[in-house]
């Protein structure tokens, strides 16, 4: 490696801290450290050539300094103690009036850059006001980190990043972890992290709130002072977007497409709270213990300080975590009167649990169910922070669960399509091949009756529910044996698509009809219709077999990006159900950069009266997104 050339000590009077420090460091580094007690973007302009390769490598810039504040407005913020909102409140409003301040002041080139930098998270900027003790004071440190890998430079000395500041007379001192002076380094490395983590009891930190960021966004011009490629590096701020609003509004709903990073920004989010001392403890509820395993292994690898308890399968640890809810996790199935049991149990223990608990519904939309709106109705609102992510969020024709969600966990404030995601390069794009299928006379005739039932029914006054006629009638599609031969037709002229396949049916019986042909092309072929097979998933997802075939949602708690073809002998109304089951095949492949999956559906010709085709809205919908390309995405 070759190390930066610095000298031990610099001043103004004989050196040139730009050319002598900044550039040749930030021609090194991978990120960049920086506490500073005054900040503009004057630094970005002495130092653009230098900032624009840095952040075409993808390096990142984490920086604490002070804001731009009245006497009035510090007073205001440190004395906001018991209210914090108000506090962050009046710090936004601060901060806005800085904003304007720098758009008058600087330079449109400059303003643009560090306005494109902060956009793509390049740059990531807290602020510092001292409290307690030091609240007649300010944030007036000036040091900094320079990484790469293990190794690291930092400095510290009286300079701000401004432009007056490279005017006055100054200097630095510089350490290096090569050259005996590792300890040096390592000290102001635990300084920056306890700054940055919230931890020093004398300053209060402030992340920049989202209002702030669009005012600053909006200084941007249509051209990135940097590579373009830097879009591929910052696929993932919409992440970072979503925490901003869930932080904003302290509870509702992100509806993320399947692969693009729900669990990772849950995480990101409770790091927030937990670093912000705004919560003492997470509760993560879903259905599914494959789920639950994949969750409670990623929470023993982050937050190995914490005590985790489980609720789920064999595990039965509920009241383990009532004894020692502080700085602890509770994984807990989603069964409803498992959480009537435990919100019951919050209610009877001492503390302020509704202030400083964070409850996460992962798949949300699963807790719109009857059972959850006749039970939990008014027991899930009263808590102040409440997550809920789902690819697909609101419960097509249900009313009633959708309102549940709604009032009880929040509304959707964030989005991320299925669309983005392709656009954004985050999933695969897609063929999407229908083959059109007929329904028998027999089959035809049990329609027939099923409608004739239903109406009289409707005649005679008893008790009706349309939606029980369409799922009736939607069985039989699904297990239309016309569907088979088609499927026979297709596979034995493309045998590739039974590679790193899953077919979905819709019952076992079906399954087992559907076996007689598959048998035929491909012999590396398993079931997963329940728990006890849970080992052929498994091996699926371990290259070991070619092909799975189920009948229930495949857990998105095993990794199966190899998937490329799907066949939707089942798909649903609802589009739900059909989105979790193509996500399975749009991750991307590191052993297959080039991927391009295969979704194969099956589509009804033509649907008898009455009969509400919805194999067709599913086809155009489908064919529209197979349409989507990557490099679409417009931010």
């Amino acid at each position: 490696m070759d190390y930066p050339k610095v000298k031990p000590c610099l001043d103004t009077s004989e050196d040139n801290l730009i050319e002598e420090l900044y550039l040749p460091c930030l021609k090194w580094a991978e990120r960049f450290d920086r506490g500073v007690g005054f900040f503009t973007t004057g630094w970005i302009s002495y130092n653009i050539k230098g900032m624009s390769d840095f952040a075409s490598r993808g390096g990142k810039i984490r920086l604490v300094t002070s804001p731009i504040l009245s006497n009035d407005d510090t007073d205001a913020i440190i004395n906001s103690e018991k209210d914090d909102t108000d506090a962050y409140k009046k710090f936004e409003i601060a901060l806005l009036d800085n904003v304007r301040t720098l758009e008058k002041e600087m330079k449109e080139d400059v303003l643009n850059a560090f306005s494109w930098m902060l956009y793509d998270g390049i740059i990531d900027m807290k602020f510092a006001i001292p409290c307690k003790r030091l609240e007649e004071g300010d944030f007036h440190d000036k040091f900094g980190i320079f990484y790469n890998g293990e190794e690291a430079l930092s400095f510290s000395g009286s300079i701000n990043d401004s432009k007056h500041g490279f005017q006055n007379y100054e200097s630095i001192k510089v350490f290096k972890t090569w050259s005996g002076t590792r300890e040096y380094v390592e000290a102001d490395i635990l300084r920056f992290e306890k700054i940055w983590g919230c931890k020093d009891k004398n300053l209060k930190i402030y992340t920049i709130p989202n209002a702030v960021k669009e005012q600053i966004f909006q200084l941007r011009t249509s051209k990135r002072p940097y590579k373009r490629e830097q879009r591929e590096l910052n696929k993932w701020i919409h992440q970072d977007k979503a925490v901003e609003c869930l932080m904003e509004k302290e509870h509702g709903i992100l509806a993320m497409a399947t692969g693009t990073g729900k669990t990772i920004t849950a995480i990101k989010i409770m790091d927030r709270l937990f670093e912000e001392g705004k919560i003492k403890r997470v509760i993560i509820t879903m259905y599914g213990n494959d789920l639950l395993d994949q969750w409670a292994m990623q929470m023993r690898e982050v937050y190995k300080n914490k005590q985790i308890h489980y609720h789920y399968g064999l595990y039965k640890r509920m009241n383990d975590f009532i004894m020692h809810p502080d700085e602890a996790l509770l994984l807990v199935s989603r069964e409803a009167n498992n959480l009537t049991k435990l919100l019951t149990l919050l209610d009877k223990a001492p503390g302020n649990y509704k202030e400083d608990t964070l409850f996460i519904f992962d798949e949300v939309h699963g807790a719109g169910s009857s059972s959850f709106v006749d039970n939990l109705t008014g027991k899930i609102s009263p808590y102040k922070y409440r997550l809920g992510l789902s690819a697909t969020p609101e419960r097509e024709y249900d009313e009633a669960g959708n309102d549940f969600l709604q009032n009880e966990i929040g509304e959707i404030i964030f989005e991320f399509s299925l669309e983005d995601a392709i656009k954004k390069g985050i999933l695969c794009e897609f063929n999407y091949i229908p083959l059109n299928y007929e329904l028998t006379e027999a089959e035809k005739q049990k329609k027939k009756n099923i409608i004739a039932a239903f109406r009289a029914k409707k005649e005679k006054g008893e008790p009706y529910d349309e939606k029980d006629m369409y799922t009736q009638l939607a069985l039989v599609n699904k297990t239309a044996i016309s569907k088979i031969d088609k499927f026979e037709q297709l596979v034995s002229s493309r045998p590739e698509l039974l590679q790193k396949c899953i077919i979905f049916v819709q019952t076992m019986e079906y399954g087992l009809k559907l076996q007689d042909v598959l048998i035929k092309y491909t012999d590396k072929y398993h079931t997963y219709y329940a728990d006890d097979e849970k080992y052929n998933l498994v091996n699926f997802s371990e290259g070991k077999i070619n092909c799975l075939l189920t009948c229930k949602k495949v857990s998105e708690g095993i990794d199966i990006s190899s998937v490329t073809n799907i066949f939707l002998f089942a798909s649903d109304r609802s589009r739900l159900v059909t989105t979790q089951r193509i996500g399975r095949a749009l991750r991307l492949d590191k052993t297959n950069p080039g991927k391009v999956a295969n979704v194969i559906d099956f589509v009804l010709e033509d649907a008898e009266e009455n009969d509400h085709n919805a194999d067709q809205e599913r086809k155009e919908w489908l064919i529209t997104l197979s349409e989507t390309r990557r490099g679409e995405y417009e931010e």
